[in-house]
């Protein structure tokens, strides 16, 4: 069984500290030093382990874990002692005591192995970021994203909302160089993808769907697939690979895809498709490909489920191998010696990660690169020789709007609510007289925290608040239906928990905590409910919807539990991927998003279980988020010819009402919440603006 680089981390800190407790925090600081995880994460590394030795959590032979404290490595066999044992109890105590020989002897050299392994890594990774210098090449005052650089390294293309729909541009990369459109159909092109011969441009269209190809210097596009987007070319230029899901998001930390996008590949003219990979293997949407130099392997990344990750297939077919255990990580590129990934992660790093031209497996621990000056870096792009990187300097900017309403329709434009700078404010959820909203703010390298504010208008206030030193991380705030109680999800370094907090006392309750650490169901049980992203409580606080993946289909698939109770109930078949419930204000019903082929739509269930039904039918994005004070309309925001609006629909008749009219190709409507009193619905309206960087990649060997 391969192991994990933590489970390889955690065995020599258990072995070299024996007989000693080594407590759960002592693992967080050595093991995930700097990194916010959860005990889900500790458990499945134990578990790993275990599996690895032939161990047991209930009758431990190596790992015993010490309740509350954490986790010990045994005494050796021959250390123990044993009164006069029958002879049977010898001879299977003997069988023990070889299997831990072996076992021992093993871990010996897997400690000697690992702690040379460690002292190469420590040659290669630094004590801080190495710095890369990086020059501003566009200038937008919009969004200027997914560079694209010629294979003679002289042009760059790249998607630019300048015109006011996303279309292909290219420029030479001398500075003051002019811009030459290369389509210029408001189609909404992104993702541009340069051919090797430098004759073709590949790229997505969010309206039109699916791949297109277009003259590198302008002429008539081509549609080569029907569906998916972030297509790549093979060295050769005879194929193309791309994600089945289209590109719905362009913000920072925007997954790559959704479940349950695969890898396809495709003959250059769109002919012989055929899916590389499949749902499920591995968990997670499957996005972002990148293709080896030689041809041989497609790095991918896994996000929206699990644990995400960098991933590395066989072009001609076969498993996935894990790259590494990175986190978040997107968009990545291999080095033209394929040799290193370069990956985003969203904010100013970028990682580099050595890996093995024959395998696609990492050979060291990454090298953290600071793009200076950059913002929030997506999208890499690497020059034929290995010397520049092109990418994408994100900046969001996020907050809460209102829209007035009544009968079901906007009766005034809308307007902000909330104006203070930080990354995001998102999740708004009205209070049940409709007096009070609370929001989820975050900002760079800080926690998040729960806010509220007058729905009318006024300044917002704190609920909660996050250690400098520590960060705390508060999420998903719901009103309870009785009295001033907020309901909310509360990370820290080791732990995660839902509290209910009193308002007018600041009393919190914890409801469920994840406490335990010896692989029991429970456990399970909890650490899918506390760690769904999805999380909606329900009106009268007892309940919880949220969504899980069924291993075995690869699927997510909705759940209800009482927090009182120690298992939860399926509510859906689970055919199609299904995630974030909406309560309805009753506590009877479910809306939710079903995710079928490449389009997400607004179903609804009784939340006690029973036969799905669609309420829209598009081949776009629809995500709901909230329902009319009756329970007769679902309002959720909607991606439609390549614009993000707000819609509601009837869930009895599958009528459906445009609600705003927003215009820009960079801007994106999230999370639509009613007013009880029906008069406004709240919502985070988000800009995401940025332009084109390259950088000069420092020389790793010299670090």
């Amino acid at each position: 069984m391969e192991l994990e680089p933590k489970a390889f981390d955690l065995l020599v800190l258990l072995i070299q500290s024996r007989p000693d407790v080594v407590t759960k925090q002592e693992i967080f600081d050595r093991i995930w030093a700097g990194t916010a995880v959860t005990d889900n994460a500790l458990t499945r590394v134990v578990a790993q382990l275990r599996k690895a030795l032939g161990d047991d959590a209930r009758g431990a032979q190596f790992i015993e874990t010490v309740p509350t404290r954490g986790y010990r490595w045994l005494p050796e066999p021959d250390a123990a002692v044993e009164t006069d044992p029958p002879p049977d109890a010898r001879r299977l105590r003997g069988r023990g005591m070889a299997l831990a020989g072996v076992v021992i002897a093993a871990v010996a050299a897997i400690v000697v192995f690992v702690a040379s392994r460690r002292q190469a890594a420590a040659r290669l990774e630094p004590d801080a970021p190495i710095p890369m210098w990086s020059q501003q090449l566009t200038v937008s005052p919009g969004l200027d994203s997914f560079p694209t650089l010629s294979p003679d390294g002289r042009l760059i293309a790249y998607a630019s909302s300048e015109s006011g729909a996303f279309e292909i541009r290219v420029r030479a990369m001398s500075g003051g160089a002019a811009e030459r459109p290369v389509t210029a159909d408001r189609q909404q092109n992104v993702q541009p993808a340069w051919s090797p011969d430098g004759e073709l441009i590949a790229y997505h269209s969010r309206r039109l769907g699916g791949i297109w190809v277009v003259p590198a210097l302008g002429g008539a596009p081509r549609k080569i697939s029907e569906f998916g987007s972030r297509p790549a070319w093979s060295p050769d230029g005879l194929h193309l690979a791309f994600q089945s899901d289209p590109c719905t998001d362009v913000s920072p930390f925007a997954y790559s895809a959704n479940i349950p996008s695969v890898i396809w590949i495709t003959d250059r003219d769109g002919s012989h498709g055929r899916a590389l990979t499949a749902t499920g293997r591995p968990i997670g949407a499957h996005g972002s490909p990148s293709w080896s130099p030689d041809g041989r392997r497609i790095a991918f990344v896994t996000s929206a489920a699990g644990e995400p990750g960098l991933w590395t297939v066989p072009a001609g077919g076969g498993e996935p191998a894990r790259v590494a255990r990175t986190g978040d990580v997107f968009d990545p590129v291999f080095s033209p010696d394929g040799r290193t990934i370069y990956a985003a992660t969203g904010g100013e790093s970028i990682l580099a990660i050595p890996v093995s031209p024959e395998t696609g497996l990492a050979t060291a621990r990454p090298e953290r690169i600071l793009a200076t000056g950059a913002g929030s870096v997506r999208h890499l792009s690497i020059s034929r020789d290995g010397l520049h990187l092109a990418m994408t300097g994100l900046s969001l900017a996020s907050h809460i709007w209102t829209i007035p309403m009544s009968g079901g329709r906007a009766t005034g434009a809308p307007a902000a609510l909330t104006i203070e700078r930080v990354r995001r404010q998102t999740r708004p959820a009205f209070s049940p007289s409709g007096g009070e909203l609370a929001f989820w703010t975050s900002r760079p390298g800080a926690g998040s925290e729960v806010w509220t504010v007058d729905p009318a208008g006024g300044p917002a206030s704190p609920i909660t608040s996050s250690d400098f030193y520590n960060p705390i991380f508060y999420a998903g705030a719901s009103w309870v239906a009785t009295g001033r109680q907020l309901v909310f999800r509360v990370h820290r370094a080791s732990s995660v928990r839902v509290a209910k907090m009193d308002l007018d006392s600041r009393r919190e309750t914890t409801l469920l905590e994840a406490r335990r650490a010896d692989g029991t169901d429970e456990e399970e049980e909890d650490d899918a409910l506390l760690n769904a992203d999805d999380l909606a409580v329900s009106p009268d606080g007892l309940s919880a919807a949220y969504s899980r993946i069924e291993p075995e289909a690869g699927r997510p698939r909705l759940y209800v539990r009482r927090f009182a109770e120690p298992t939860a109930h399926s509510v859906t078949t689970g055919e199609w991927p299904e995630r974030f419930p909406v309560w309805s204000p009753d506590g009877r019903t479910l809306a939710y998003e079903l995710k079928k082929d490449d389009a997400t739509n607004v179903a609804v269930v009784p939340a006690s279980g029973g036969s799905p039904r669609l309420v829209t039918a598009e081949r776009n994005e629809s995500w709901p988020f909230g329902w009319s004070p009756a329970g007769d309309r679902i309002v959720y925001a909607a991606l439609r010819e390549g614009l993000w609006n707000l819609w509601w629909v009837s869930p009895e008749t599958g009528v459906s009402h445009q609600l705003t009219t927003y215009t820009s190709a960079n801007t994106f409507v999230r999370y639509p919440a009613w007013s009880p009193r029906g008069d406004r619905i709240a919502y985070e309206l988000g800009t995401v603006t940025g332009n084109i960087w390259v950088g000069r990649l420092p020389d790793l060997r010299s670090h």
